[in-house]
């Protein structure tokens, strides 16, 4: 049986974006939770999120990060190619950002 799908995301913005912007970006990001939908119904097992306060010095310039997890790596392709939702999302925040790291996983296959 397939392990759930787990898709971390790692923000750096860019110097101009305020404080109050990058608030707001978290804030949208972790309402795709509910405004992804695929045939009428949420789809996004789950989803949180924070800004980084490790002391251990090694972020890269990451801020933010953000978790969700899918039932299947059907629905996170679809979260990825064709949500809506998302797409708007990411053409919304891409241009504020200085990069990302995004990684993916199925829990339990190594």
């Amino acid at each position: 049986m397939p392990g759930i799908i787990t898709h971390i995301v790692h923000f750096e913005y860019k110097p101009e974006v305020s404080g109050t912007e990058r608030h707001l970006i978290a804030s949208k990001f972790l309402a795709l939770l509910d405004t992804c939908s695929l045939a009428g119904k949420p789809y996004i097992l789950s989803a949180t999120g924070g800004k980084n306060n490790s002391p251990e010095g090694a972020s890269r310039g990451l801020e933010h990060s953000f978790v969700l997890t899918f039932a299947t790596l059907e629905d996170r392709d679809y979260y990825l190619d064709k949500d809506p939702a998302h797409q708007i999302f990411k053409a919304e925040v891409g241009p504020k950002l200085a990069g990302a790291c995004v990684m993916d996983f199925e829990a339990g296959v190594f």
